[in-house]
């Protein structure tokens, strides 16, 4: 099966075109961008870049994932609309991945048995987090919370061999209280590997379909008051 995996809730737009052949999987093309903005124009000739790289075109796709947050609104939108319109035209399925489990994810193979945290930057003070084992278990869902609340979440998990992952973890550690035990951190970036989100999505992982992650409310709120009486 040929997997197409899309990542636009970050910074980065990513593309990568792989295939599940029993045997594992192997990423055919995979192209990325850090952009901040603009992934509407970028995504689909990304799309067609990679295709053509493996030598592939669109009749070859069996499954799409996309990220589906947490991210920017717009980013997470572009890319689940891209899965699903995708998905059907080309009469196939379409998964969400959560961006802070795919970093959990890729984080896995070097924390070993520990406890493993994905945060992300969220903005005015807030952060993305998640909390699994090394196992797989989940600790704690994908939640946005204040900054300073962060430490007091995973201080229980720091006898426990507790690393850090993704673009907040440099920030907390340096929030936390002084311990002779200070969590590791394994990577700051501020996306998900997109070979991670194929991989997931070809072990069956993911939503179906895939519907955005949205931790915080939109900035935009209808007016209170300001309707217009009925006559």
């Amino acid at each position: 099966m040929i997997l197409l995996a899309l990542d636009t809730a970050g910074p980065a737009c990513a593309v990568a075109l792989a295939e599940d052949a029993g045997a594992g999987l192997t990423v055919l093309a995979r192209e990325e961008e850090e952009i901040g903005r603009g992934h509407a124009e970028r995504l689909f000739p990304m799309i067609d870049g990679v295709l053509a790289s493996a030598g592939r075109s669109y009749a070859d796709i069996g499954r799409i994932a996309a990220t589906v947050g947490p991210g920017s609104f717009t980013g997470v939108r572009i890319g689940v609309a891209a899965a699903r319109g995708l998905a059907l035209a080309l009469k196939v399925e379409a998964v969400g991945i959560d961006v802070l489990e795919a970093m959990v994810e890729a984080a896995r193979s070097q924390a070993g048995s520990g406890v493993i945290a994905a945060l992300l930057a969220a903005g005015r003070g807030n952060v993305c987090l998640r909390i699994e084992t090394g196992e797989g278990a989940v600790l704690l869902s994908s939640v946005r919370v204040a900054e300073e609340e962060a430490p007091a979440i995973l201080a229980p998990h720091i006898g426990s061999g507790l690393v850090l992952t993704g673009s907040a973890a440099s920030a907390i550690v340096g929030s936390m209280e002084p311990s002779a035990m200070t969590p590791a951190i394994l990577g700051v970036a501020a996306s998900a590997d997109i070979a991670t989100v194929a991989a997931m999505a070809a072990a069956g992982r993911g939503e179906s379909p895939p519907v955005p992650l949205y931790l915080r409310p939109p900035d935009a709120r209808p007016q209170a008051g300001k309707a217009l009486a009925r006559r």
